[in-house]
């Protein structure tokens, strides 16, 4: 029923209408002081209108291979006993990015889709609640709720893509957090050092969720530090440091112990250094990244969030330019908040666009910056010029609703791979029990989820192997240690075309002569099965003690 055209006619309609009332209660009275009981009230039931119809649309299947790899690296720590070892090193360095899923695992939540999409979900309704924070400095309650509004009526019916969990959900609710306390302490709404020491452990983990968070995680701290400098706080300024660096401390402590500090330094920046500043991922040259045409190709130019994107972009551009004699004096902490919020806009397009992958979940992370920005010059543009502002923005938003509830839809796209998982994730139940670990050389990491088996290598995609990338050898040791420690029962050569993800780029198994000889030495092929080739662990000989 949720799928059928007079219910998202019927959606559509109370989007369109609770749009329209928020914007003629906003307008009819601007400047109407919001008691603090009516805004929470406000938050309430915009946040519950996003529950309400996004759970009725979540479905139990992938619609991004990355939630595929986080909720394998759950089945990985909910199996071997030493978590802290596995949550830092079977996580593709993205160890915060995973702790909401297995947090959610902890308190019987199974391991799947549907469930890392709720708790996304939970994210993003922490941030929507962090933003109205942000918005109510800025420019009053009345401003926050009508801000965070659009966000919220995009996302109770944003694509499956975007919906679909992914390292941005848990960075956007970090980096966001990191932001609200940057303006809770311009508005001087804090002078705790123990606060202080909070942000800069908050600030300090941000790379732990996603290294592309660590240009906004600098700059939220580089904007304390200086404010906290203009105030002679040297004392906050001090624990702010000292919190920034708690994270990599314990960290490197953490693996120096074990003498492999090595592994931390390479797994943790070098690996993601030549992600984005290379062409061994992405062979798009680094200047083109950056160019208009590929901006307007991948950041307008989709049905997803290009009403949205644009709607944002389009009053950025021309807000600044209306109240520009508002806001050219602004001096001291104001222009301090307006100087950070450009340049944290300008660090969302960077982290969008620095990798050269055209993924689509990277633009989750504009909108949040976008509506900071936005929210500064509403509030100090004149009535007349927020009418339309404020209707342009809710319209924008309306509108890309039309779009998504358009193109949600029960059925996805025909995939002949299906039916190889069916019979791969099969033979996997079937021929082991739920305490073995598997290997899949390939990037199918789905198998994994399907058949709830613990990976036994720690990168559950092995796409690096056919990389030129100075990391191989490490990558290669990596490996034979894991293969020894844990003796995979299963290893199946998913690395094929049309099945794994870029199956026709990256390398089989036995293209990589280490990898070859270990499989052919420890391994036997007992099943081949639509192209994909499964191999069981030969059983060790036993040594009778009884003569």
């Amino acid at each position: 029923m949720v799928y059928n055209f007079y219910f998202k006619a019927f959606l559509f309609i109370i989007f369109f209408l609770s749009s329209l009332w928020v914007y003629r209660g906003y307008i009819q009275n601007p400047d109407r002081k919001l008691s603090g009981q009516n805004a929470a009230l406000g938050l309430v039931a915009m946040l519950l209108m996003v529950w309400a119809v996004r759970l009725p649309f979540l479905r139990e299947r992938e619609h991004d291979i990355d939630t595929s790899t986080w909720l394998s690296a759950v089945i990985a720590i909910n199996h071997y006993p030493d978590k802290l070892w596995t949550l830092l090193n079977y996580t593709d360095a993205r160890p915060l990015t995973v702790f909401p899923l297995l947090a959610g695992s902890w308190v019987g939540m199974p391991v799947g889709y549907g469930s890392a999409e709720i708790i996304g979900l939970v994210l993003w309704t922490g941030t929507v609640l962090l933003l109205f924070q942000i918005c109510k400095l800025v420019g009053g309650r009345s401003l926050g709720l009508v801000v965070t509004w659009s966000l919220a009526v995009f996302l109770a019916t944003i694509c499956h893509i975007f919906a679909a969990y992914n390292s941005e959900h848990s960075s956007i609710f970090m980096v966001t957090a990191g932001v609200t306390l940057f303006f809770l302490y311009i508005y001087r709404r804090w002078t705790s050092r123990a606060v202080a020491v909070a942000t800069g452990i908050l600030l300090g983990s941000l790379i732990y969720a996603k290294f592309q968070n660590a240009p906004m995680g600098l700059l939220t701290g580089a904007f304390l530090l200086f404010s906290m400098a203009g105030r002679k706080d040297w004392a906050n300024a001090g624990a702010l440091l000292l919190g920034c660096l708690l994270p990599t401390l314990f960290v490197n402590v953490f693996y120096g112990l074990r003498g492999k500090v090595d592994v931390f330094w390479n797994n943790y920046f070098w690996n993601y250094f030549y992600y984005s500043f290379t062409t061994q991922f992405s062979s798009m040259p680094i200047a083109e990244r950056f160019s208009p045409g590929r901006v307007i190709r991948f950041i307008f130019y989709a049905t997803s969030s290009g009403i949205y994107v644009f709607t944002l972009s389009a009053l950025a551009v021309a807000l600044p330019v209306i109240t520009f004699k508002k806001w050219r004096s602004g001096v001291g902490e104001q222009g301090i908040a307006l100087a950070f919020s450009f340049l944290l806009l300008l660090l969302s397009i960077y982290a969008v666009l620095q990798s050269g992958n055209n993924f689509e979940h990277y633009k989750l992370f504009l909108f949040v910056p976008l509506l900071i920005f936005n929210a500064f010059f509403l509030a100090r543009s004149q009535p007349v010029v927020r009418k339309f502002a404020i209707g342009f923005l809710l319209l924008g938003g309306v509108l890309q609703t039309a779009v998504n509830l358009r193109y949600l839809d029960r059925d996805v796209a025909y995939d002949p791979r299906t039916e190889t998982d069916r019979k791969v994730v099969g033979h996997i139940q079937k021929h082991s029990r739920a305490s073995d670990p598997v290997v899949v050389w390939g990037w199918r990491d789905g198998l994994l989820v399907s058949s709830q088996r613990p990976m036994g290598y720690r990168d559950v995609h092995t796409f690096h192997f056919s990389m030129k990338s100075p990391l191989i050898p490490n990558w290669t040791e990596d490996f034979l240690e894991d293969m020894e420690e844990n003796k995979p029962k299963i290893f199946v050569e998913a690395m094929i075309r049309n099945y794994s993800e870029r199956g026709d780029l990256f390398l089989p198994h036995d293209k990589v002569p280490v990898v070859r000889e270990y499989v052919r030495k420890h391994y036997r092929l007992v099943s081949e099965l639509d192209g994909v080739k499964i191999f069981h662990r030969k059983e060790v000989p036993t040594i009778s003690l009884l003569r």
